[in-house]
This record gives C-alpha cells, structure tokens and sequence, in this order.
C-alpha cells in the first residue's frame, strides 16, 4: 500500500511542476506581447483599393464624333487636310536687286555646264581681281549662284539677299579704228594650224603685225588675274578681243588666263612684256593657258 501510495505522491509533484512552468512561461508570453504590443500597431493607415474600372455595356454615338469629324475615311469623297506639327509656308524669295558690295564685274564666260560658268570680278576692297566659278566664294563677301552673259547672281553673306553685278559700260572692250593701224588678220592668212594646239607662223608676218605694240593693244583688253588666296598676280585674263584679230589667229577665246611663256610664269606687266618679246625674237614659242579650269598648253613654230 506505501509503495502505491508513494507512486502517487510522485505522479502528482510531477504534474504540479508542469503546471508551474506552463503557468510561468504563459506568464513569459503574456508580458513580452504586452511589451513589444505597440511596436506591432501599424502607424498608418491601409492603402485604399482602387475600384476596378468595369466598361460599360454600351458606347454612346457620341464617342465616335470625332471619325465623322475627321472624316479620316473620306466617306463623302473630300479627302481632308494632312495632320502635321508644323506647318510651314515656302516663301517666295524676293527678286535680286543691285549689289552694294564692293564688287566690280569684268568679263564672263558662260559654259554649257552652268557649273563651269566663270565670272572676272574685281574686289575693290582688297584692289584684286579673281576668276570665281559657280558656286565659289567671293572673298568672303558673297557666293556666286549663277554666270550669265554680262551679269552674275550672287548671295551676299551678311544679309542671306539674292543680288547681282553686271558689266558696266566703261568695262565692255571698245576699239578705236584709228589707233589700230595694224591691218586685219584673215582666219588662216597669218598663222597656219598644223595639229592639236599645234601653230606655224612666219617671222615676217609675225613681225607685220606686232611692229606698232599700241595697235596689238588695242585689239583685246586682259586685266591681271589675281590668285584669291593671296592676291598675287598669277597670269592675265583676256576679258576680250577684236574679230579677225592676231589674238583669235593665236588660237586665244576670251577670258582664257595666260599663264606662262616657255616655262616661266607671267606675273607682272615686265613678264607680259617679255612674252611680247619672245615672240617677236623666239623660234618656238610655248604658252601656257587656262582655258575653263583646265591647263593647255599651245606650241608656235616660228620660220624665217
């Protein structure tokens, strides 16, 4: 009976303690949630839901006004105006007026190719004269558009406007009969063709008609062609020339630049001179030319 007794007793300190720590660790619990419970209380508010947007069952006429509108289907046959962001309007450019720029036109030489078009120009500001295709700029000032016979459209840098220069008449080549004792030259008379920028000439014609130099003078006029880099005088241009002259048998076209005479550069009034002199005393005489941007180069034989 003790021994049962005994078991007893055990059974219940047992199930005492138990219930002792269940009770303390409930009491554990229950003071750290009371501890940590206002950290666990949200300081704001829950966001707010957003209603699902739900189509109607239905569309209204008026919701499609805008087609109609548009009539982007052309349904009544007018096609409507394009949808741009900007619209802008081409203006006419204005018509070129007179140039005030200091500029001084000599001669042209109107090419089939526009672009090969060349105008003599005199740049008073600078006191030179330059040979400027279509296209190129005049020292800075303006920008040659077009070369026509006697007149050049130029775009003047500052202001944008179309302007133009021409040949004033104190420029244009007169010849004074009077002065020209030298007879006419007849095509084929004086100097004979004999191939590709190939010439024959005899001394004794050729002295006939170089003897009085003023005569020879005033049968083309030539002005210095300046290099527009620089300014220097780089050979002369011929802005003109009398018909039937010696300058037309020497196989010469106007606004053909001389370059050179055997080799050495024609760069000052001295050297033109020279060249007069080498052909009055030479047995060959080789001239260089420009001839509408491209070099040639022309041979006289020279026979006593």
């Amino acid at each position: 009976m003790r021994s049962t007794h005994g078991k007893d007793r055990s059974q219940i300190a047992t199930l005492a303690l138990w219930c002792c720590l269940a009770l303390t660790g409930y009491a554990v619990a229950d003071l750290a949630i009371i501890y940590f419970r206002d950290r666990m209380i949200p300081n704001q508010p829950p966001p707010k839901k957003t209603a699902s947007f739900k189509p109607p069952s239905y569309l209204e006429r008026s919701q499609f006004n805008v087609i109609t509108t548009r009539n982007i289907f052309a349904s009544n046959g007018i096609i409507p105006d394009a949808i741009t962001a900007n619209r802008t309007t081409i203006k006419k450019e204005a018509d070129p007026v007179p140039s005030s720029l200091p500029l001084n036109l000599i001669g042209t030489l109107v090419h089939s190719n526009p672009a090969k078009s060349i105008a003599a120009v005199e740049v008073k500001s600078k006191n030179m004269t330059g040979s400027y295709l279509t296209g190129a700029e005049i020292e800075g000032l303006a920008k040659v558009e077009s070369v026509t016979r006697g007149k050049v459209f130029i775009r003047n840098n500052n202001t944008g406007a179309l302007e133009y220069i021409e040949m004033k008449s104190a420029n244009k080549v007169t010849f004074d009969a009077a002065k020209a004792s030298a007879p006419p030259v007849k095509p084929g008379g004086v100097i004979q063709k004999t191939g590709d920028n190939q010439f024959q000439i005899k001394k004794a014609d050729l002295l006939k008609y170089t003897n009085d130099l003023s005569s020879v003078l005033m049968q083309a006029r030539a002005v210095p062609n300046r290099d527009p880099n620089t300014g220097e005088i780089n050979g002369f241009r011929i802005l003109d020339m009398e018909k039937d002259s010696i300058f037309t048998e020497l196989g010469l076209q106007p606004m053909d630049v001389i370059r050179g005479v055997n080799g050495e550069p024609v760069d000052s009034i001295q050297k033109a001179m020279e060249m007069y002199n080498t052909f009055k005393n030479g047995t060959q005489v080789q001239l260089q030319i420009d001839r509408g941007g491209r070099s040639e180069t022309k041979t006289y034989n020279i026979s006593n």
